[in-house]
């Protein structure tokens, strides 16, 4: 859980072949959202797009 609440929480969600990005808002009510399906299944691997929000998403951390 993030301390700071202006901060929104971040969630990576996989079964080793799909992948989904979740985002949490902390207000009056939670507010979240959701990406689009990242798959490895598909003709176009999505892997790449996948590492590329990871990238994104480390230096939100850091």
């Amino acid at each position: 859980a993030s301390p700071n609440l202006e901060k929104p929480n971040y969630g990576f969600v996989t079964n080793g072949t799909d992948f989904i990005f979740l985002k949490l808002i902390k207000q009056e009510k939670l507010v979240y959202s959701e990406s689009d399906l990242f798959s490895m299944r598909r003709r176009h691997n999505d892997l790449w797009n996948v590492l590329q929000i990871l990238k994104g998403l480390s230096r939100l951390v850091i």
